[in-house]
């Protein structure tokens, strides 16, 4: 009994291990198809390990704050989603992190791109408060493709 029992232990490992591989041979191939590998070309910000941890925390803080904008928006919550974007426009605080940043990095660019992003939030909000959705809506998605513009220049 004991012998079954490891013969069907083993069997059972060496097939999960063979779908595995055939798993990992065809996402290998699927990426091959797209072109294979890139290399990751952005720009480094050079910043302290603390700081890289507590930038990303609140850069996944602002994309739960967009995905709350864009419930209010779905709910068509005006007066929410402007609440809600206001938290995320650009302020006297939020023009001082991103100088912080962009001085430390010696990365001129990260300012620009972090007020594009806090700017835009304030345009949104300003729409979602006239009560127009449609345009608030337009506002949101030029807010993602901002911040995904600074995404796509800079890494940590």
């Amino acid at each position: 009994m004991k012998r079954t029992f490891t013969v069907l232990l083993l069997a059972g490992v060496f097939a999960a291990g063979a779908s595995n591989a055939a798993d990992h041979s065809a996402i290998h191939e699927k990426m091959m198809k797209m072109g294979g590998p890139k290399p990751d070309d952005r720009v480094e910000l050079k910043l302290p390990d603390p700081m890289k941890v507590m930038q990303k925390r609140m850069m996944r803080q602002h994309l739960n704050t967009v995905s709350e904008i864009a419930a209010a928006l779905g709910a068509n919550d005006m007066e929410k989603a402007a609440s809600i974007a206001r938290g995320l426009g650009w302020t006297p605080e939020e023009d001082e992190r991103c100088k912080a940043v962009s001085e430390l990095t010696g990365e001129p660019d990260f300012l620009s791109f972090g007020k594009a992003v806090h700017v835009t939030a304030d345009e949104l909000a300003a729409s979602a408060e006239a009560g127009d959705r449609d345009r608030a809506l337009m506002d949101l998605s030029r807010l993602v493709k901002n911040c995904n513009a600074c995404h796509e220049k800079f890494r940590h």
